[in-house]
């Protein structure tokens, strides 16, 4: 029992000061007077100690412990910093148009405050190239370093919404020659499937605090119809505030809803080491724990800006995306535990109970760090 659970410390504690490195998202925007405009959306503390979306966690990377020093500088320092590293910076991108490589001028750097430290810090940077010809193509390729990155591009009009589907590119892909005058739209089909994935893929293995909830809620019970039911609440709930949230009806800040889903998690966990649990208490603090946590996912959707004529089918297909992600870790959960079952041993005593109090002390510990940073 006791190298069962230093096994569990060592496995979750690596990622209790862990953030997880998104993709950048990168926004090409060409004007009338031929400049064009890059924005890009990223961690500018990962970029600089070379952690890329592969690691799962920032204290798998052998440079953990450069991020968070720079994870905890004020904007402008951290800009100071940056001023250093920006040669290699941009030699870690292409931008092409027309075929050729472009000289890019950094216009703007927004750094936001140290905020939650144990979350990657949103950094906008613009660059501006400015063009001899009107441009016919675009391509762009992130460094095989950084990992994922996500693309759209727009020519720029005045109150039109003109910017292209996102397209979502992986390890370093390439985006290929993009045709201005000729693109090739997304259909709806296409849409859908790609941002599955980027629900799942917010969920496993982006979405550390998800699935701790998930994984304490899937550890109530081995009974399928109670399982079923909290499950099910949790994605109404979930699904509820996240379309709300997203056509702006509903708007909660991050320093309340962050601490609220640490909270929620350490407190789903702690219901579990009750010897007689209600299903109906479960099932009403799940809901309303799903309310924060779809608060949680809008945030991150939002992101995107998505266009108004493919919104709605966009947010169906992330919240699949989601629920996917869901079920797979609840069977992992419920296959562990049917098979210490099957193998008559003391499941409860052996996953359960340990697992949970991990788990609530993570929670914990997250909820009052966020409250305090």
């Amino acid at each position: 029992m006791r190298s069962f659970l230093t096994l569990l410390l060592l496995f979750i504690g690596s990622f209790v000061n862990a953030d997880v490195v998104k993709p950048a998202l990168v926004e090409i925007s060409i004007f009338e007077n031929k400049t064009v405009e890059i924005e890009i959306n990223l961690s500018l503390e990962a970029a600089m100690t070379g952690i890329g979306t592969q690691y799962k966690n920032t204290t798998d990377a052998p440079t953990s412990a450069q991020y968070d020093e720079l994870r905890s500088l004020e904007p402008n320092v951290l800009r100071e910093h940056f001023q250093d590293f920006e040669a290699e910076f941009l030699n870690s991108f292409w931008l092409g148009v027309n075929g050729q490589m472009q000289t890019l001028i950094l216009t703007d750097a927004k750094l936001d405050i140290v905020g939650y430290k144990k979350r990657p810090r949103k950094t906008i940077l613009t660059y501006q190239a400015q063009l001899s010809e009107w441009p016919k193509t675009l391509s762009w390729q992130y460094d095989k370093v950084y990992g994922d990155s996500a693309l759209r591009w727009q020519v720029y009009k005045k109150d039109e919404y003109n910017w292209s589907q996102w397209q979502w590119l992986r390890n370093g892909k390439p985006s290929g020659v993009i045709d201005i005058n000729n693109p090739e739209p997304l259909n709806t089909a296409q849409r859908f499937y790609q941002f599955i994935g980027i629900g799942f893929d917010h969920v496993i293995p982006l979405g550390w605090d998800h699935i701790l909830f998930i994984v304490g809620m899937a550890l109530s019970s081995l009974l399928w119809r109670k399982l079923l039911l909290l499950v099910t609440t949790f994605t109404l709930a979930h699904t509820l505030t996240l379309g709300l949230a997203m056509y702006g009806v509903v708007e909660v800040s991050a320093r309340i809803v962050e601490p609220l889903i640490a909270f929620s998690i350490a407190y789903v966990a702690i219901e579990n080491l009750m010897t007689h649990q209600s299903i109906i208490r479960k099932s009403v603090i799940v809901f309303l724990f799903g309310l924060i946590h779809g608060l949680g996912f809008a945030t991150m959707l939002k992101e995107f800006e998505m266009a108004p004529d493919s919104f709605l089918t966009t947010l169906i297909a992330f919240n699949i995306g989601v629920e996917l992600a869901q079920m797979v870790i609840v069977l992992g959960v419920v296959s562990i535990l049917l098979i210490l079952r099957r193998l008559k041993l003391n499941y409860r005593q052996l996953a359960i109970v340990p697992i949970s109090v991990l788990i609530a002390l993570i929670g914990f510990w997250w909820g009052v760090e966020r409250l305090i940073n």
